[in-house]
């Protein structure tokens, strides 16, 4: 009795604890991104969203915090069909168009537009994600992906035989200029 009483009390007097609360993300949930974990609630990551290892996204910034006790807290919003290259920041307050590319190592600082490849520190407009297409057809650099590839892009479990023909399949493009 005692136990239901204190969980009747914890839940109306007790302050609520924020940290089981989680970042906002589209269809597709399998992403290498590292969310904000001391606002998570205020990163919104729409469809079809793709990152690659050591990718960050933030919405908080304490650089002030030992001159000001303060910190910075601003809504991050990535749109629909985004890639986020290796190793990108996406600063807080920052947002991302649908269809964008953000180029490896890259550190998003201002708003980014739909349909544009950024790259670089601070990150800087490349080129149409058109004309990236266009580009790498002009260069060969194209691979058509495998059927298993669609097995990790739906969130499910990628066997090792189904890793092994990804592998080799990129690696006969490569000996061959063939997509």
């Amino acid at each position: 009795m005692i136990g239901i009483i204190r969980k009747i009390w914890n839940h109306f007097f007790k302050e609520k604890d924020i940290r089981g609360e989680e970042y906002q993300i589209g269809n597709v949930k399998f992403h290498n991104s590292h969310i904000d974990s001391l606002v998570p609630q205020l990163v919104t990551i729409g469809d079809n969203f793709i990152s690659a290892p050591g990718s960050i996204i933030l919405a908080h910034d304490a650089s002030l915090y030992l001159h000001t006790e303060c910190y910075r807290i601003e809504e991050t919003i990535i749109g629909d069909n985004v890639f986020l290259g290796a190793n990108a920041v996406v600063l807080p307050g920052v947002t991302i168009g649908d269809n964008c590319i953000i180029g490896a190592g890259a550190v998003v600082t201002k708003d980014i537009k739909s349909n544009l490849v950024v790259a670089g520190n601070p990150a800087r407009l490349i080129c149409t994600v058109e004309d990236y297409i266009n580009k790498c057809k002009f260069k060969g650099t194209l691979l058509e992906a495998p059927s298993e590839f669609g097995v990790i892009y739906k969130n499910k479990r990628l066997s090792i035989k189904a890793k092994n023909i990804l592998r080799d399949s990129a690696i006969n493009h490569i000996k061959n200029k063939k997509c």
